[in-house]
């Protein structure tokens, strides 16, 4: 059989024994590996001599899903730190194939991966993938100084060296896993046989038919056991005739259906009293999954059961109270670690009741208003809480003494006062902004006042035209007032300027496109346009009943400008004013100031033309 390397020349018989004699050293290496490193430097071996390169790789997946190197030859570390965690495929994909690249300048790579790629002097690049049980653990590579084109008989030789590298892979992490599986068992066997034999809690085992196997020296105590009596002792004799029936059910129960069992009942001791067990027991089982007993604890609940026919009525309607409140409640020790909560705890905090027990409420609230002087709620500290997730919450802090059977306890209401702290911010920011436009509002009526009545000019023509502004000020205002002082459309500021849906129906029209004003460019062009609607009111187009007015509007070529055109016709005709009153001042100086543009009045004997160029920044979503 023949067939060719690196895309050109036949391999030789020579070459062909060498291959397959490296792969077998690589077999028998694998075989005899012991470690994880055992088996990258027989692979690194195997492919350097077989695939024709000095340099090559292993990475494998971590635990976090990201491809890491973790065996190399022939590459630089700065190499390694660029490119890892680069990967064709993850670690979901099954039976991946090989990936031949055989130019990697040529290749669709990100910029830094190719520069890092050229900076080692790698052109041609193989990724073949390392799989166990069918789906994708790693890779390894190979690396050529020059284009390298890939001939089928090196794609086969280094996908069976990936075949053999992933079983190897794959049966050293298993026979890991399972010594430390084991290491684990024998120690956590030793641990629980310490600590059952000296545990202040009475710990039994039992065979699958109930007899006992083995009893701690504190159920040995109890029942008067010696230990090389536990074979013979049957534990049933020690039972109530009264409970007999119902915990031999229950334990018969449990090891019939193999399920976990808590029961209690009168055991008689070595004293011969009876006293009050809690038994809780739970199926044990072998290895390979046989039924091999019961395990279990009993707990002498003889006083609790007693005085609990007592407590439990009172115990249960604080529970209740704390379950039902509208606030995060929380019990304390007097250490401050946290044996009740409440489900607003739960869903303030994000813990679970289980997550919270017997943590401290500093790590919650951590300013120490936690364990200050008792506070109820309403007089309590704001400060502030610690989410689960990291995140901080404001809150108040209400707490108050109690006296508990087992000690005194501290319960704390925590009350998240974010919507108020959220109220009182909104608030702030709106009274000063509204104290803002107020005194930038008292600062345009006077203008207007002043210049209106100079000269102390108090003529009813005068107080009409100031109100005429006032009126074009507060509609502008009222516009502006309805979306939240955020803007206003150009539109619709002409269109309430000018009446143009009430006595003007008929005698203006608006065209232009789209265009949204900020506060300031909206005041400015309302007030101009009130100026000349009051002018062809009185002399121009709307001063008898066949003019009409057109207002037009275009965004011009150069950025951000927008020229305004007004066009009067049919109305009596027009001269140049001899002199320029208020009204063209306020005009003029409204476009040129407040909107950085120029304005041009064409006195036409047909009608005024008043062009207005501004220079207004285009928002999102205009044309």
């Amino acid at each position: 059989m023949s067939s060719v390397r690196s895309g050109s020349a036949p391999t030789t018989l020579v070459a062909q024994v060498d291959e397959l004699a490296a792969l077998y050293r690589l077999t028998d290496a694998l075989y005899r590996a012991r470690s994880s490193s055992d088996v990258y430097e027989a692979a690194l071996d195997a492919i350097l001599t077989t695939l024709g390169t000095g340099r090559a790789s292993i990475l494998l997946f971590d635990k976090a899903g990201v491809m890491r190197f973790v065996a190399w030859r022939g590459l630089s570390d700065e190499y390694v730190k660029a490119v890892e965690g680069h990967s064709p495929w993850t670690t979901a994909e099954r039976d991946p194939l090989p990936i031949f690249v055989e130019d990697a300048d040529l290749a669709d790579e990100p910029a830094p991966i190719k520069a890092a790629i050229k900076r080692e002097g790698i052109r041609g690049l193989a990724f073949i993938p390392l799989v166990a049980q069918g789906v994708v653990i790693g890779k390894f590579m190979t690396y050529y100084r020059t284009p390298h084109i890939f001939a089928p008989h090196e794609t086969d030789l280094a996908i069976a060296i990936a075949r053999q590298v992933g079983f190897s892979i794959e049966r050293i992490r298993a026979e890991n896993a399972r010594q430390l599986a084991e290491e684990e068992l024998r120690t956590s066997e030793e641990r629980f046989r310490l600590m059952s034999e000296h545990a202040p809690v009475m710990i039994w085992i039992s065979d699958p038919v109930g007899r006992c196997v083995r009893l701690n020296t504190m159920l040995r105590t109890f029942w008067g056991v010696g230990e090389d009596q536990i074979a013979t002792f049957d534990w049933r004799d020690t039972m109530h005739p009264e409970d007999e029936a119902r915990i031999t059910g229950r334990m018969v129960e449990a090891t019939m259906h193999q399920t976990e069992v808590t029961v209690k009942g009168r055991f008689r001791n070595a004293d011969g009293a009876y006293r009050i067990l809690e038994t809780n027991a739970k199926p044990h089982f072998s290895a390979k999954g046989e039924f091999l007993g019961m395990i279990g604890v009993n707990v002498d609940v003889t006083e609790r059961e007693e005085g609990e026919s007592r407590l439990r009525a009172s115990e249960e309607r604080f529970r209740l109270a704390v379950e039902a409140a509208p606030s995060s409640m929380m019990m304390t020790d007097a250490e401050g670690r946290i044996v009740l909560a409440n489900a607003q705890a739960e869903r303030l905090f994000g813990f679970t009741r289980e997550e919270l027990a017997a943590r401290d409420i500093a790590t919650l609230i951590p300013d120490g208003h936690a364990r200050a002087e008792p506070k109820p709620l309403g007089e309590g500290a704001e400060t502030r809480a610690i989410r689960k997730d990291g995140s901080e919450v404001p809150v108040e802090v209400g707490l108050s003494p109690i006296e508990m059977s087992g000690g005194p306890m501290t319960l704390a209401s925590v009350v998240d006062i974010s919507y108020r702290k959220q109220a009182e911010s909104q608030r702030d920011l709106l009274l000063a902004e509204l104290n803002h436009r107020v005194k930038n509002t008292l600062a345009v009526v006077q203008s207007i006042a002043h210049q209106t009545f100079r000269g102390n000019d108090t003529s009813p023509d005068a107080r009409a035209a100031f109100e005429g502004r006032l009126v074009a000020l507060a509609t502008a205002h009222n516009l502006l007032t309805e979306a939240n002082w955020k803007g206003a459309s150009l539109e619709r500021v002409a269109g309430d300027v000018l009446q143009v849906r009430d006595v003007n129906r008929e005698r203006v029209t608006l065209m232009g496109p789209d265009v949204s004003l900020q506060p300031k460019e909206a005041l400015a062009i309302a007030m101009a346009l009130h100026e000349l609607s009051t002018n062809a009111t009185k002399y121009g187009a709307l001063s008898n009943d066949g003019g009409h007015v057109s207002l037009e509007w275009a965004w011009m070529d150069e950025p951000n400008g927008l020229r305004v055109v007004w066009r009067e016709r049919g109305g009596p005709p027009v001269t140049a004013p001899t002199r320029r009153g208020f009204g063209s001042r306020l005009v003029e100086r409204t476009v040129e100031q407040d909107l950085d543009g120029e304005i041009a009045m064409d006195f036409r004997e047909d009608g005024l033309i008043c062009s207005m160029e501004a220079h207004l920044p285009r928002l999102s979503g205009e044309l």
